[in-house]
């Protein structure tokens, strides 16, 4: 066992431990409750009880002298409880609310007859796992007698329509007086009360499956003790959980200088920034900052970003918007809808004592208002039109808001350069939207195909878009099985499969070739007979990893019957992604990895046509026992990516690509040049975070660095980490073109003129730079320097292409 799960074992034994404790020395109440206010606390086993409150086990039976309990019947009840960790959850709520009871038979309460007040609070937040329930997705209701006190709509329509649970966060921006709870918590875990006729000294109340109970309080109507007893939890409630995550102000981090006299006037300060991913409410400008241009150069339909950072110096109580102008010079006009402004929203990451914001996502909308002291941004994304003639472009960016209109000029320069679409296949892990964003439709009636589609095809483009020319989807698990006479059938996921194929095919960005990757191991092979899955190798004696003949046959039929249909529509060759991060699972893990690569390369032997493998992993120590098997053999930055080990993936006879780097844009440009790579890939997207809301990390810290997500109306919100690799893509295009140029001179006799030798000079430079260890700090590039050898590439091409016309 690892230091780690020793640590988690402890913790989680001190824990148990504790609740035990309190629970012995929680005092009995008294039955019936001497304010005529009873106070349910349904719980898990291994958590306390909130004070005041009758505790709640699967395990409570009816029983008339205590006057409460679950009746008699075969419905079972199970319990969860939401501060019980799962992976990367920092969600902490208080004593009745974290924990609950879902499904069951009745929970009787004896009561006199009467009128009562009875409310439940019902619903669990987060992702579903050991310990939860999947109930924030199902339908289900909770009734007592006649009335229903709470009801949950479970249907796509239902969760993604604009204002639905799916989008509850998308247009909720960030401001200091947040109220964490009422944000994100308070619509996972509702409320649901009713008047309630009593005749017959009992009250029932039902929970369908599903159904969770967290706590249920009943009281006679009209009872004051009753409802301040309900005020006095909700108010409770909330100050629990805000308490724990408060906003954590950081200081200024320089001292901020006397701004211009029509800033001062204005009330704001703005300026440009080089970034937008290190941009924070704390950040100030330096005096130089004030009045300088938003500066960008580009080729005909490449996009380039500007930053402009927003300093209140009044709080702004009203929309606060940037607009554009026409970019007007000597060659023309572009017009101001090539420019693309988006608002940077900061979203809420935990930390240990209270949460930090950060800038992610790029929003379509502007803010409602803006603090005084509180720095924010505007994102500037020129999408340079095809036909844009070569020159200088200028024009305005103007700053709106109550009582605020600010001007900051903009000059572009467009370069007289056509890009080449990237050789390098780069893109992202972009998670089958049938498991992440969609996942839990699986529980309902029907999946909403249509939508889904809408979904990947507006992922798909906005990826061509932006430069990418590597496709790392997931297309699903188990798309093929074997009938009862042997023969392949296919799935209703084979459809999806080939939808993703077709789509593919569609766009010139990825109709050449496409990666989507665990194809090898956990998607497409379980329902082979005899495939030993990851799981099983791992229970095995190493020695016993093997993969038997009959596995082989069932294999290579499935690929048979892959590769035939794809070729027989001429669809985008597919390099079989086998698996990832075998090192998980240490030498076994290692084991596994070779002999499925030596099962699947013997499955390629009897193939048509045969294929290309790719795998990526963590660690050297581990890949070296399959180095020799695979094709395409993809490290991350962990594995160490240095000269020595891209040099011993080379002389196994394996191809380099790259994945998992960071979401830099020095990563997806100039390194794998510099490193020879066929192709780079970034994890891009969060299983919890997708499923639940897509636009919060907090409590629950969801992963988010550079994926997109979508707007109410299906379009792609794309994040600074995203746009940032984008910015590299676009990198590597012009080194390419440098090259490609260069290979123009060789073929016409004309290396030895003076563009020529300036174009290997800077080539050489630029390899020079780039230090072919990953991680060695001289990699550390900021923008500035980027830009400086993104303009040296591209004056040296201009130059050349000069001289070659």
């Amino acid at each position: 066992m690892s230091r780690t799960a020793i640590w988690l074992s402890l913790a989680l034994m001190l824990l148990t431990v504790a609740a035990g404790l309190a629970q012995e020395a929680a005092p009995e109440l008294p039955v019936p409750p001497a304010d005529g206010v009873w106070r349910f606390d349904f719980c898990h086993p291994e958590a306390p009880t909130g004070e005041g409150f009758y505790r709640v086990l699967p395990t409570t039976a009816y029983d008339a002298q205590r006057g409460y309990g679950y009746t008699e019947g075969r419905a079972r009840t199970e319990a969860f409880d939401q501060n019980r960790r799962i992976i990367r959850d920092v969600l902490v709520l208080d004593d009745v609310t974290r924990d609950g009871i879902y499904g069951g038979t009745a929970f009787r309460v004896d009561v006199p007859d009467g009128a009562y007040h009875v409310a439940v609070l019902t619903g669990h937040y987060s992702r579903t796992g050991a310990n939860r329930p999947d109930a924030h997705f199902r339908e289900y209701s909770i009734t007592c007698g006649d009335e229903v006190l709470y009801r949950q709509i479970g249907s796509a329509e239902d969760f993604y329509s604009a204002d639905g649970r799916y989008f509850a966060n998308y247009y909720r921006d960030w401001n200091p007086d947040l109220n964490l709870y009422q944000a994100n918590i308070s619509r996972w875990i509702p409320w649901g009360e009713a008047t309630v006729q009593v005749a017959g000294g009992t009250l029932q109340v039902e929970a369908s499956a599903y159904a969770p109970i967290n706590a249920l309080w009943v009281f006679p109507a009209g009872s004051e003790a009753g409802e301040a007893a309900l005020a006095q939890f909700h108010s409770e409630q909330e100050e629990f959980f805000n308490s724990r995550y408060e906003w954590l102000a950081p200081e200024p981090e320089r001292e901020m200088p006397e701004p211009p006299p029509a800033m001062t006037q204005a009330g704001a300060a703005v300026w440009v920034r080089q970034s937008a991913d290190d941009l924070r409410p704390s950040t100030r400008p330096i005096p130089q900052d004030f009045g300088r241009p938003m500066r960008l150069f580009a080729s005909p339909g490449e996009r380039e970003f500007g930053v402009v950072a927003v300093l209140p110096l009044r709080d702004l109580s009203g929309a606060v918007g940037l607009s554009a102008s026409d970019l007007s010079g000597d060659a023309g006009t572009i017009p101001a809808e090539a420019l693309d402004i988006r608002y940077v929203r900061y979203v809420e990451y935990p930390g240990p004592d209270g949460y930090e914001v950060r800038p992610h996502f790029l929003m379509p909308w502007q803010p409602e208002r803006m603090e005084a002291g509180i720095t924010r941004g505007f994102w500037v994304d020129l999408f340079t039109p095809e036909d844009a003639a070569p020159g200088f472009y200028d024009g305005t960016l103007t700053l709106t808001g109550p009582n605020l209109r600010l001007e900051l000029p903009i000059e572009v320069r467009v370069l007289p350069l056509e890009l080449p679409m990237s050789r390098l296949y780069a893109g992202v892990y972009a998670g089958d939207l049938y498991g992440t964003t969609f996942r839990h439709t699986q529980f309902y009636p029907e999946i909403p195909e249509d939508l889904v589609q809408r979904a990947l095809s507006a992922r798909m483009h906005f990826f061509a878009d932006q430069g990418f020319t590597g496709l790392f989807d997931s297309p699903g698990w188990y798309p093929l099985e074997f009938g009862a006479d042997g023969q392949i059938v296919t799935t209703p996921v084979w459809d999806r499969y080939m939808a993703l194929f077709r789509m593919a095919d569609s766009i010139p960005e990825f109709s050449e070739i496409i990666f989507p990757y665990y194809l090898g191991g956990p998607q497409m092979f379980p329902k082979a007979p005899g495939f030993l899955s990851r799981a099983e190798a791992a229970k095995l004696p190493i020695d016993e990893i093997v993969f038997t003949p009959e596995a082989i046959d069932g294999m290579t039929r499935m690929l048979t019957f892959l590769y035939g249909t794809i070729r027989e529509e001429g669809l985008p060759e597919l390099v079989f992604y086998v698996q990832d991060e075998l090192g998980n699972d240490g030498a076994k893990g290692a084991r596994y990895g070779r002999e499925l690569l030596k099962a699947i390369n013997e499955c390629r032997e009897r193939v048509p046509g045969g294929f290309r493998t790719a795998v990526s992993s963590l660690r050297a120590s581990i890949a070296r026992e399959f180095l020799a098997e695979a094709d395409i053999i993809m490290p991350n930055s962990a594995y160490p990516i240095t000269g020595a080990t891209i040099a011993e993936i080379r002389e196994s006879g394996a191809t380099l690509g790259l994945y998992n780097m960071g979401a830099t844009r020095f990563s997806y440009g100039f390194y794998p040049w510099r490193a020879g790579a066929i192709n780079r890939a970034q994890w891009s997207f969060s299983y919890d975070g997708d499923t639940r809301d897509p636009f919060v990390a907090l409590p629950a810290g969801s992963r988010v660095s550079c994926d997109c997500h979508f707007t109410p109306e299906w379009e792609v919100v794309p994040s600074i980490g995203m746009l940032s690799q984008r910015e590299g893509v676009d990198d590597y295009r012009y080194v390419q073109l440098l090259e490609e140029l260069l290979a123009r001179a060789g073929e016409r006799g004309a290396t030895g003129t003076a563009a020529a030798r300036e174009a290997r000079q800077t080539l050489q430079e630029l390899g020079e730079a780039v230090h072919i260890d990953y991680l060695d700090p001289s990699n550390n590039w900021d923008r500035s320097t980027m830009d400086y050898w993104r303009w040296r590439v591209a004056r040296a091409a201009m130059d050349l292409q000069n001289e070659l016309m």
